[in-house]
């Protein structure tokens, strides 16, 4: 019973482990609303086709997007309007032709 548990428990961390996801690193002010996400499984080339930045019920079109990729990890810079005001705030991405949405508020307030 004890080896099922531990079995279980390994698979579970593999698949949790696994799992890529565009995550949030950090926002700044400086002459523009800058983003930036990183996502540690990036695959072949990245295509970045569209960007939204969502805050406060508005919606804010990236006027500037830049991705690296360097072994495997890919790093996208957005730039924004200059905000003041943070509330609700999303950002969405198309990535190879699918939409990831980024929950940034959320990411601000867990650190």
């Amino acid at each position: 019973m004890l080896d099922a548990f531990i079995l279980i428990s390994f698979v579970s961390l593999m698949v949790f482990g696994a799992s890529a996801e565009i995550r949030y690193r950090s926002i700044d002010n400086k002459g523009a609303t800058n983003v930036v996400l990183v996502d540690n499984d990036a695959r072949g080339s990245v295509e970045i086709t569209d960007a939204v930045l969502f805050n406060n019920g508005k919606e804010y079109p990236a006027k500037q997007i830049r991705c690296d990729v360097v072994n495997g990890v890919a790093t996208y810079k957005l730039k924004f309007k200059r905000l003041t005001v943070f509330k609700d705030c999303k950002v969405t991405l198309t990535v190879n032709g699918e939409t990831k949405t980024i929950d940034i508020q959320k990411a601000m307030s867990d650190r």
